[in-house]
């Protein structure tokens, strides 16, 4: 699922709110392709409001509105965020700072050195493994699985086969794009928004934590 749509329309509180609930999901998320994307020039990097940050010794090519959205995302929405990418622990300790996050997620790491070499064989590659394992251990999880190497058409049938779509997203960012509004809306759709009573105790809690500013550079 890939998309350029970079103008994020409002949600309509009858249509998440009557809808029925599907449960609680977990968002697996990853970094290069997703959050960091190819360097953008010109028009397009004033427009989609682009920023540089540095961690792991690496230049980083973002968008801080993508950050923010997933941020509210925990608040608004019946899901929590995992790191499932080859950053491993420096998600934390070097990412989410550089980026701004104001939360903190949970961290899969990468359990040896072989990176994202196996993409295309969903019986080799860790993050894979570590999706089906996770799925099959309870057939009442539901996940979105954001990962621009979910474009190889082997793991991304095979995951397509196995589990409902109601069951799993899958989300492939363009590497030249990361991860876009109009992404984050089919991810919105699949999500149960929280209760009125848990996004006003979110909302509360946001607002006594100190946070960067909303369009810091």
């Amino acid at each position: 699922m890939s998309g350029t749509t970079e103008r994020e329309e409002p949600e309509t509180a009858g249509s998440q709110e009557s809808r029925p609930s599907h449960g609680h999901a977990t968002l697996f998320l990853d970094v290069d392709g997703v959050l960091n994307s190819y360097p953008v020039r010109g028009l397009r990097y004033y427009r989609e409001r682009r920023r540089k940050a540095r961690a792991w010794l690496f230049e980083l090519h973002y968008r801080p509105r993508i950050v923010r959205l997933l941020d509210r995302l925990v608040e608004t929405h019946d899901v929590d965020i995992v790191w499932l990418s080859t950053w491993s622990h420096r998600c934390t300790e070097e990412l989410e700072p550089a980026l701004g996050f104001r939360h903190t997620f949970d961290v899969i790491p990468m359990p040896d050195n072989t990176y994202n070499r196996f993409a295309a064989d969903p019986d080799r590659w860790w993050k894979a493994l570590h999706m089906r394992d996770w799925l099959d251990e309870d057939s009442d999880r539901r996940a979105v699985w954001i990962d621009d190497d979910l474009a190889a058409p082997a793991t991304h049938a095979r995951f397509e086969r196995d589990y409902p779509a109601d069951r799993l997203l899958m989300v492939a960012p363009r590497f030249r794009d990361g991860l876009t509004t109009g992404q984050l809306r089919d991810i919105r759709a699949f999500l149960d928004r929280r209760s009125r009573r848990d996004r006003r105790t979110a909302k509360r809690a946001r607002l006594l934590t100190p946070a960067a500013s909303e369009d810091t550079p």
